[in-house]
């Protein structure tokens, strides 16, 4: 391929393998930074953390337990002295992470890890997520928030548990108390103005002790929802401009094309003044304005001698039925539109030869055997769907052979007859190759 054709080539198509190579680039590396990296971490311990406090069931109707809470540079500790008296007694240690009225989204992290010391190995501690949302909650009402809890094993030793958010569920004993309809019930984590690590359920009524050394919560900066989302905008959008890219491609295509065929028509044109002139010569059909057999002679003597060659023998099926059916004017009106709508699907360098009465030749110049069998086929198929004078269903049978080397025109075209007077015998309105 010569330079030119290349650069040409590697011109058209560098800009979308460049796009395209970006995009793949692109996409690998967020996917990557996002499951490897692009980490979002909260950490809440005695270090960096103030806003500590205790609870217990007394701030309740009826609770008679106490807590306390003390504080070492490693952990906070909760000392608690559960008693009868409340129908679920408890004590909590609580992280304060409100300001003012406003609490923390922490719906951007993915989960939470505790390390914590339970001096009860049997019981279990509860870690309370609580969120305020204006729908359910009402300012000054704790309980009016939403509790989303799980209740983690105690242990003598430090323990960590990580616990992913979809592991959380919203306390029964909140829903059947706030009346909270099924669309409100779910998890939610966007406004949580308070965490709490308390007492578990139905424990015994005895001391507790519970060491909360650090509360983490980790996630993405990018979730995976929202950085495919954000991929997805990216490839749409790119596969937008590159459409619209493509659009204005094709309309200056269209402006090429269009200009182009004013070539053509100013081709036609003057093929109209050609024809013309052949015809003031008597070398043309007055008819049909096809080629006669004066013209066929001179288009032998100059133009076709030693190129390869097909020819085509067309012939109208039952036009004498026509003639005496309809009248010869009739006829003339078909054998005119016959030619018509042939030329209109040759190219210039095929010339259709009337040679009398309804037989037509079609001379193909650099054209092979198989390619003018599907011309032929094409123009078998076309003319028998148009419309013809007086309501007239026309087909046409047609006879098709290759010059071969060394043959003469002459013979060529009896085998072209031969083929076509096979497929008149054949039934008509069908092809037939010269053998």
């Amino acid at each position: 391929m010569p330079a030119q054709k290349i650069i040409k080539k590697w011109r058209i198509f560098q800009p979308i393998h460049f796009v395209l190579g970006l995009l793949i680039v692109l996409t690998i590396t967020l996917l990557l930074w996002q499951h490897y990296g692009m980490n979002l971490y909260l950490r809440l311990d005695p270090g960096n953390f103030k806003k500590v406090s205790v609870s217990d069931d007394r701030d309740d109707k009826g609770g008679k337990s106490t807590g306390l809470l003390s504080s070492t540079p490693n952990y906070w500790r909760l000392d608690c002295q559960l008693e009868e008296g409340h129908r679920s007694p408890y004590c909590s240690i609580n992280l304060d992470l409100s300001n003012g009225t406003k609490g923390i989204n922490l719906s951007r992290y993915t989960e939470i890890t505790v390390h914590y010391r339970y001096q009860n190995p049997r019981e279990q501690v509860n870690l309370i997520m609580m969120n305020f949302n204006p729908k359910y909650s009402v300012e000054n009402d704790y309980h009016s928030q939403k509790f989303t809890e799980i209740y983690l094993p105690g242990a003598m030793g430090w323990s960590t548990h990580t616990i992913k958010w979809h592991q959380f569920n919203v306390a029964s004993w909140w829903i059947a108390d706030n009346k909270i309809p099924p669309e409100w019930a779910d998890n939610e984590f966007s406004n949580i103005r308070e965490i709490r690590f308390a007492t578990g359920l139905y424990p015994k009524k005895t001391n507790h002790q519970i060491d909360l050394a650090y509360i983490e919560l980790s996630g993405k900066w990018i979730n995976n929802n929202t950085l495919q989302l954000l991929l997805l905008l990216l490839w749409g959008g790119s596969a937008a401009f590159w459409l619209i890219a493509e659009l204005r491609r094709a309309m200056q295509a269209l402006q090429r094309s269009n200009i182009r065929q004013i070539d053509l028509e100013n081709a036609r044109q003057h093929l109209q003044e050609t024809n013309q002139l052949l015809t003031e010569r008597g070398m043309r059909d007055p008819l049909t304005l096809a080629l006669n057999r004066e013209g066929l002679s001179v288009l032998l003597a100059d133009e076709l001698p030693g190129t390869l060659l097909s020819i085509i023998f067309i012939d109208v099926d039952h036009f004498k039925k026509i003639n005496d059916t309809f009248g010869h004017n009739t006829g003339d009106q078909v054998l005119c539109l016959l030619a018509r709508h042939i030329q209109q699907q040759i190219r210039p360098s095929e010339k259709l030869v009337r040679l009398g009465g309804e037989e037509f030749i079609l001379l193909c110049q650099h054209t092979d055997l198989s390619q003018a069998e599907q011309l032929a086929e094409k123009l078998r198929l076309w003319l028998f769907n148009q419309n013809w004078p007086a309501q007239i269903t026309l087909s046409c049978s047609f006879g098709v052979a290759e010059r071969q080397k060394d043959e003469s025109f002459e013979d060529a075209l009896h085998r072209a007859d031969l083929a076509l007077y096979r497929a008149k015998a054949a039934g008509r309105n069908r092809l037939e190759i010269a053998i």
